[in-house]
C-alpha cells in the first residue's frame, strides 16, 4: 500500500511534489496501489518511484520523469504520457490501452504482458525495450524506434509501423496480421514463427498483400540485404538490366544464394533489395561493392541516352528473342551440354562427321511454365486488347502442346508473342509491383521460355 505521507504530497500537485523530492533526494517513495486517476502530474519527478498497481487512468503525465519506476500492474489506460521519460521503467502487465505515448522514451523498458492496444506510440523510443507477449493490437507505432526491442509473441494485429525502425528487433512468434510496414527499417530483425495473413506495404495502407502460412517469414526473414535506391523511381532501362545485375553477382559469388528480394516504392524514388544467403561479413561487403559498381553504372547511363538505348536493345534482344542461349551453345560447340533428358546420343571422333537429330522432351516442362503464367495472369497490367491477345496465345500454345506431334512453328510464334507482351507489361510495372517477388517470378519464366524457343528453333 502507498505510504500515507507520500500520497498526501503527490496529491498537492506536481510543483509542490517536485520541490519536496528535491529536498528529500534519497527517500524511497512508495505509491503502490495509490489512486491517482484524473490528476494533473505534468513534469512530475517520479523517478525510481514504486507505483505498482497504482491507478493512473486518465492522468496527465506529459513530460513526467518516470525513469526506473515500478509501474507493474498499474492502470494507465487513457493516460496522457506524451514526451514522458520512461527509460528502464517496469510496466509488466500494466494496462496502457488507449494511452498517449507520443514521443515518449521507453528505451530499456519492461512491458511483459502489458496491454498497449490502441496506444499512440508515434515517434516514441523503445530501444532495447522488452515487449514480450505485449498486446499492441492497433497501436500507432509510426516513426517509433524499436531498435533491438524484444516483441516475441506480441500481438501486433493491425499495428501501424510505417517508417518505424525495427532493426535487430525480435518478433519471433508475434502476430502481425494487417500490420502497416511502409518504409519501415527491418535490417537484422528476427521473425521466426511469425504469423501474418496479410500486410500493408503502401503509404496509404489501402491494398493488402496476402500470405500463405509461413510465407511472410520465408520472404522477409533477415539475411544480408543490399539496398539500391533509385531517385525518382526505377527506369525501364534499370528494370530491364536488373536480371543482368543479379546474374553478374551470382556468377562471381556462386555459393551465396543471391536473389531479388523486393522492389518497393518509397518517398522520392524506389528501393530494390537484393538478399544474400548466410555468409561472413567480408564476403558480404565484397558482394555489396560489386553490386554498387553496376548500380553506379546504371545511374551514370541516365544521362547517356544513346549508349543506354543501345545496351537495352542488345540485352532485350538476347533475352526475349531467344538469341542469348543459342549464342552461348554455339560458342561452346566443343562441349556437350544438355538441359533436358537425352537418349541415343552420338558423338563424332577424329575426323569423322556425324549428323543426328535430337529430341528434347520439354513439352511437359513448357506446359507447366505456361500454366503458372495463366494462373497469375492478373499480375500483368495489360490493356484490354493486349490482355485478350495474351490469353489467346497462352491457350493456343497449351492446346498445341497437348497434341501428339505439336506444330513447332505454331508454338514458336505463340511463345514469342507471349514473351513480348509480358516483357512490355513488366516494363510498365517498374517500381509498382511491391515486395511480392512478382517481378522475379515473371523474369524467371521468361528466361525459361527463351530456352524453349531456342530448342524449337
Amino acid at each position: 500500500m502507498a505510504n500515507p505521507e507520500h500520497l498526501a504530497k503527490i496529491r498537492d500537485g506536481a510543483e509542490s511534489w517536485n520541490t519536496w523530492r528535491d529536498q528529500n533526494p534519497d527517500l524511497d517513495i512508495d505509491l503502490s496501489r495509490a489512486s491517482l486517476a484524473w490528476r494533473t502530474l505534468r513534469q512530475a519527478n517520479l523517478k525510481d518511484v514504486g507505483l505498482s498497481g497504482a491507478d493512473l487512468s486518465r492522468t496527465k503525465l506529459r513530460g513526467a520523469d518516470l525513469r526506473d519506476s515500478d509501474l507493474s500492474l498499474a492502470d494507465l489506460h487513457n493516460a496522457e504520457m506524451t514526451s514522458a521519460n520512461l527509460v528502464a521503467v517496469d510496466l509488466t502487465r500494466a494496462n496502457l490501452s488507449k494511452a498517449d505515448l507520443f514521443g515518449a522514451n521507453l528505451s530499456g523498458a519492461r512491458l511483459f504482458g502489458a496491454d498497449l492496444s490502441g496506444v499512440d506510440l508515434r515517434q516514441s523510443k523503445l530501444h532495447d525495450a522488452s515487449l514480450v507477449q505485449t498486446n499492441l493490437c492497433g497501436a500507432d507505432l509510426s516513426e517509433a524506434s524499436l531498435y533491438r526491442a524484444n516483441l516475441s509473441s506480441a500481438n501486433l494485429f493491425g499495428a501501424d509501423l510505417r517508417s518505424a525502425t525495427l532493426q535487430w528487433a525480435v518478433l519471433d512468434d508475434a502476430n502481425v496480421t494487417e500490420i502497416r510496414l511502409w518504409e519501415s527499417q527491418r535490417g537484422g530483425w528476427s521473425i521466426k514463427g511469425i504469423r501474418c495473413e496479410c500486410a500493408f506495404w503502401g503509404e496509404d495502407a489501402s491494398a493488402p498483400t496476402y500470405y500463405a502460412p509461413g510465407e511472410f517469414e520465408r520472404l522477409y526473414s533477415e539475411q544480408t540485404c543490399i539496398e539500391l535506391f533509385y531517385q525518382g523511381g526505377v527506369s525501364t532501362f534499370e528494370l530491364n538490366t536488373l536480371p543482368a545485375l543479379l546474374q553478374h553477382l551470382a556468377s562471381i559469388h556462386p555459393d551465396n544464394n543471391i536473389r531479388l528480394k523486393s522492389i518497393e516504392e518509397t518517398g522520392g524514388g524506389a528501393r530494390i533489395s537484393i538478399s544474400v544467403g548466410k555468409t561472413d561479413s567480408q564476403t558480404a561487403e565484397k558482394i555489396k561493392t560489386d553490386a554498387m559498381q553496376v548500380y553506379q553504372a546504371q545511374l551514370a547511363l541516365r544521362d547517356k541516352e544513346t549508349e543506354r538505348l543501345q545496351i537495352e536493345k542488345n540485352y532485350l534482344e538476347s533475352l526475349f528473342v531467344g538469341k542469348l542461349i543459342p549464342a552461348m551453345l554455339s560458342a561452346g560447340a566443343t562441349q556437350n551440354v544438355f538441359n533436358a533428358p537425352v537418349t541415343g546420343f552420338v558423338q563424332a571422333s577424329g575426323e569423322s562427321k556425324v549428323d543426328f537429330h535430337q529430341t528434347l522432351n520439354d513439352n511437359a516442362a513448357l506446359l507447366a511454365v505456361l500454366e503458372r503464367m495463366t494462373d497469375r495472369r492478373a499480375e500483368l497490367p495489360l490493356p484490354a486488347p493486349e490482355a485478350s491477345r495474351f490469353e489467346t496465345e497462352l491457350d493456343s500454345a497449351k492446346s498445341e502442346l497437348q497434341k501428339r506431334n505439336p506444330d513447332q512453328s505454331v508454338l514458336r510464334k505463340s511463345i514469342r508473342l507471349i514473351q513480348n507482351l509480358a516483357a512490355e507489361a513488366l516494363k510498365g510495372a517498374a517500381g509498382k509491383i511491391g515486395e511480392q517477388a512478382v517481378l522475379a517470378d515473371w523474369q524467371s519464366w521468361l528466361h525459361e521460355l527463351s530456352r524453349f524457343v531456342s530448342h524449337l528453333s
